[in-house]
């Protein structure tokens, strides 16, 4: 049975790196920026290369198991804006839906912190259309493409996912 928590131990750290290195999208460098965020959000350090007050985690449990996980954090100088870092499931859990039940948790997470818009950067190769597919179906929305952001043939996607007072329209379509 999948579960959720928002508190990292120990542990979590390395488990995140496990996860993050077997989805075979993260070079070691994303590896290892994933695994310093997790350090950080332990030991309550900002992390220093982006806008965010403090990286929060989401860890998604199957029977005690860490199986994914959503790292986010409130937009410095923004009222109410958010940005997802970066979210992975155990290759071995992919296509099972517990990234769309880790999704649904942590909107409803950011939403009760008080945000009114998330985004979410993505690359723009071919390798990642599965990604854009998987927000979308989400409902977060294309807002930019920043042409040759990460390399030369390679975009940057910018979605959000805004919410409205009417919890019925926050809720991800069904698949």
């Amino acid at each position: 049975m999948l579960s959720f928590r928002n508190k990292l131990n120990e542990n979590d750290p390395e488990r995140i790196r496990q996860i993050s290195a077997s989805t075979g999208f993260f070079d070691a460098t994303d590896v290892e920026i994933s695994v310093n965020l997790a350090h950080n959000a332990l030991n309550g350090q900002k992390h220093a290369n982006d806008n965010i007050e403090e990286p929060c985690f989401l860890l998604a449990e199957d029977n005690g198991k860490t199986v994914g996980y959503a790292c986010f954090g409130k937009i410095q100088d923004c009222n109410s804006a958010y940005e997802l870092h970066l979210i992975s499931t155990l290759s071995d859990y992919r296509g099972h839906g517990v990234g769309r039940k880790m999704m649904a948790r942590l909107l409803e997470t950011v939403r009760e912190l008080g945000g009114k818009k998330l985004f979410v950067k993505t690359e723009g190769t071919e390798q990642y259309l599965p990604t854009r597919k998987f927000y979308e179906a989400c409902g977060f929305k294309l807002e930019a493409v920043l042409k040759e952001y990460y390399d030369d043939k390679d975009d940057c996607y910018i979605y959000s996912y805004k919410f409205y007072d009417d919890d019925a329209a926050n809720t991800i379509p069904a698949e």
